[in-house]
């Protein structure tokens, strides 16, 4: 997914905050490079985050949720 598809997709959710404090962790793990924009959406659905949340239990909680619904 590229940049702007992540923006969207942040935003789409009123997350825009939290995209841009994970904007530069995003690019450099490359966490939602292979991700397509559905994915991100299907996990905003599914899980609740706080305004607060570190960038660590983002990733974590998106790579249980992508675990578990293979």
């Amino acid at each position: 997914m590229t940049e702007e598809q992540m923006e969207d997709v942040f935003d789409t959710y009123g997350l825009s905050s939290l995209f841009s404090r994970f904007k530069t962790p995003l690019y450099v793990t490359g966490l939602l490079d292979e991700v397509e924009e559905d994915r991100l959406g299907d996990f905003f659905d599914n899980i609740e985050l706080s305004s607060d949340v570190l960038f660590d239990e983002f990733r974590f909680w998106f790579q249980y949720f992508s675990v578990a619904e293979r």
